[in-house]
C-alpha cells in the first residue's frame, strides 16, 4: 500500500490528472453499462408482464366462449329432444293412419262383397217374383175357365198322401186351409209351390191334376176343391 502511495506521489501532476480522468471515465462506463443492463432487464420484465396479462385476457375469453358454447349445446340438446318427441309422435300417428287405411281397405272389401251378395239376392228375388207373377197370371187364366164341382171340398192336414188312396184322382183347385207352407208332388217334380195368404210371396190357390200314384207332401193343411 505504501509502495502504491509512493508511486502515486512520484507521478507528475499531468499524469495524475490523466490517471484520474481515466478512472472517472471507467467509472462512468461501468455505471452506464449497469444502467443499460438494468433497463434491458426492466423492459424484459415489462414485456413478460404484458404477455401474462394478454394470456390472462385470452384465457378469460376462451373460458367465456366455452361457457357460451356449453349453453348453446344445452339449448341444441333441448331442441333435439323436442324434435325427437315430435318425430316419435309423427311416427305413432303414421302407424295409426296406416292401421286406419288397412281397416278401411278391409271394410271396403267387405262392403263390396256384401253389395255383390245383396245384388245376387235381389236378382234371385226378382226371378222368384217373376215366377210368382207368371204363375198368378196362369192361375187367373185357368180360373176363368174353371168350374167347381158340386162335391164338397176336402181338407187334408199337413203330411204325406198317395193319390188314389188318400184322395181320389182328378183335377183340383188347392188352397191353404190355414197358415202357409210348402206343397210338393212327386218330390217336387210335378209341383213345387208355396201356399199361403199373408204375402204376395205365397200362392193363394193352385190348379193341378192329381194322378193315381202321385205322392203328395204338404207342410200345411190343404183344401182340395174338385174342378171341371
Amino acid at each position: 500500500m505504501n509502495q502504491l502511495k509512493e508511486k502515486f506521489q512520484s507521478l507528475s501532476k499531468k499524469e495524475r490528472i490523466i490517471g484520474g480522468s481515466a478512472a472517472v471515465l471507467l467509472l462512468v462506463i461501468a455505471l452506464l453499462s449497469y444502467g443499460v443492463g438494468h433497463g434491458n432487464a426492466a423492459v424484459e420484465l415489462s414485456d413478460k408482464k404484458v404477455k401474462y396479462e394478454e394470456m390472462d385476457r385470452e384465457l378469460l375469453s376462451v373460458r367465456i366462449q366455452i361457457k357460451e358454447a356449453n349453453e348453446e349445446l344445452e339449448q341444441v340438446n333441448t331442441q333435439l329432444a323436442d324434435e325427437k318427441g315430435k318425430l316419435d309422435k309423427l311416427n305413432q300417428e303414421h302407424e295409426e293412419v296406416l292401421a286406419l287405411v288397412s281397416d278401411k281397405e278391409s271394410i271396403e272389401n267387405e262392403k263390396n262383397d256384401l253389395t255383390k251378395e245383396i245384388g245376387q239376392q235381389e236378382a234371385a228375388l226378382a226371378d222368384i217374383m217373376q215366377k210368382i207373377s207368371d204363375s198368378e197370371s196362369k192361375l187367373d187364366q185357368l180360373n176363368e175357365g174353371i168350374v167347381e164341382k158340386k162335391e164338397q171340398p176336402r181338407t187334408l192336414p199337413a203330411g204325406y198322401f198317395t193319390v188314389g188312396e188318400d184322395i181320389e184322382e182328378g183335377r183340383y183347385k188347392i188352397e191353404p186351409s190355414s197358415g202357409s207352407g210348402n206343397y210338393f208332388v212327386n218330390d217336387g217334380r210335378k209341383a213345387n209351390i208355396i201356399l199361403g195368404r199373408d204375402d204376395s210371396f205365397y200362392l193363394s190357390e193352385y190348379i193341378i191334376y192329381l194322378s193315381a200314384g202321385d205322392q203328395i207332401q204338404a207342410t200345411l193343411p190343404v183344401k182340395y176343391t174338385g174342378v171341371e
